[in-house]
């Protein structure tokens, strides 16, 4: 279901020159937590003129307060997956999921016996609190999950079943892995089982799915931008596959599996090491 929305008037911005699009988890977040010389090199980034922006399965909500972290605003952003595209305050393109058939979707993993034993799923919402299937999960799963994905920061107490009862529609849902190597197990098995949802494996212990994945997505913000940008991304998933594809000026970690890094243009040990070798080519030019 596709649902846009109209922000206010904007005044009229210059068209960006450079923009630099990055991926979260794996890319911006190592280990939870941004490195100090990725932080600085971004402000440097930013205060030369530059655009950047964040291309990510994680929310809104997460997306800004990362980047007020960071001290650097963000030109645009690209959520949950594709779900929505963000310039600057204004959303030019929304596509959710009906809750109805993610509820579906859930009962069908949960009969297949995917959950909660191998993974647990989870709806991250605007106000960036996820929503976890308690009640069926058990406290001591739950306790579990926010001991080791304490990264996700913000969890609500509603339930998942009683969140999709009460909205019509939600950004995506996400199966979080126990286990490292059940990953692409549950990635065949959702796929299966409920074909009718794209689903993507977004790091080594997650599966998402949405109404939409990141090239398409990028698409939009791309056919939105004024002038002609030059358009770079950085990222190290398989989700960040459909990107490498569609742009000519791509980043790989070097963290991430052979059969993504050969997607990518160029390799790369950090976020820092781009935006260096990119300003000191800019300087000389």
């Amino acid at each position: 279901m596709e649902r846009k929305e109209e922000g206010k008037a904007q005044k009229p911005q210059e068209p960006l020159k450079r923009l630099l699009l990055c991926d979260v988890d794996g890319t911006l977040l190592i280990d939870g937590s941004v490195r100090e010389e990725d932080a600085r090199c971004l402000q440097r980034w930013k205060e030369a003129g530059n655009g950047f922006g964040l291309v990510t399965g994680r929310g809104e909500a997460f997306c800004r307060e990362l980047c007020r972290e960071l001290g650097v605003e963000p030109d645009v952003l690209i959520t949950d997956n594709g779900a929505e595209v963000w310039m600057e305050n204004r959303c030019l393109h929304r596509e959710w999921l009906p809750a109805a058939q993610v509820a579906r979707a859930l009962e069908a993993l949960h009969s297949d016996g995917l959950w909660p034993s191998v993974c647990v799923p989870f709806v991250t919402m605007p106000d960036g609190a996820h929503r976890f299937a308690r009640r069926c999960m058990g406290e001591a799963a739950m306790v579990r999950v926010m001991e080791t994905q304490a990264h996700l920061r913000h969890f609500s107490d509603e339930d998942l079943e009683d969140l999709l009862e009460r909205v019509p529609d939600v950004p995506g849902v996400s199966l979080y892995v126990w286990k490292d190597r059940d990953t692409s197990q549950v990635l065949t098995k959702a796929r299966r089982q409920t074909p009718d949802l794209l689903w993507h494996q977004t790091s080594h212990d997650y599966v998402e799915a949405c109404a939409s994945d990141k090239a398409r997505a990028l698409h939009v913000l791309l056919g939105s931008l004024t002038g002609d940008a030059a358009v770079s991304y950085v990222g190290d998933g398989p989700n960040d596959i459909p990107v490498f594809d569609v742009l000519a000026d791509t980043w790989c970690m070097d963290t991430a599996p052979a059969s993504v890094r050969s997607h990518a243009a160029n390799v790369t040990p950090g976020v820092s090491q781009v935006i260096e070798r990119k300003l000191e080519y800019v300087e000389k030019a």
